[in-house]
C-alpha cells in the first residue's frame, strides 16, 4: 500500500524531504527565503509579545510588592538584644 515518493516529481510536496532540499556549491543546505510581508509580520508579533510580556511583568512585580508591604515583609527586623 505504502509507495515511495516518485523521484522524477517536477512539483515537490514536502519541503523537508532530504532529495528535494536546495543545496550550495559547497553541498550545504541553503537558508529559506521567507516573503517579506511574513517576515514583518512575525516581526510585529514577537515585539508586541515581548512588550506585552514586559507590561504583564511589571504590573505583576508592583502587585507582589504591594503585598509584601501589606504584609509587613519589607520592614527592618527589630534588633534584639541578647542579655549577657
Amino acid at each position: 500500500m505504502n509507495q515511495a515518493p516518485n523521484p522524477f516529481n517536477s512539483n515537490p510536496s514536502n519541503p523537508l524531504d532530504p532529495l528535494e532540499q536546495q543545496l550550495d556549491e559547497q553541498g550545504e543546505e541553503m537558508p529559506r527565503q521567507y516573503h517579506p510581508a511574513t517576515k514583518k509580520t512575525l516581526q510585529k508579533v514577537f515585539i508586541i509579545l515581548v512588550v506585552v510580556g514586559a507590561i504583564v511583568g511589571g504590573i505583576l512585580s508592583i502587585g507582589v510588592i504591594s503585598l509584601m508591604q501589606k504584609a509587613g515583609l519589607t520592614d527592618v527586623p527589630a534588633r534584639v538584644q541578647n542579655p549577657k
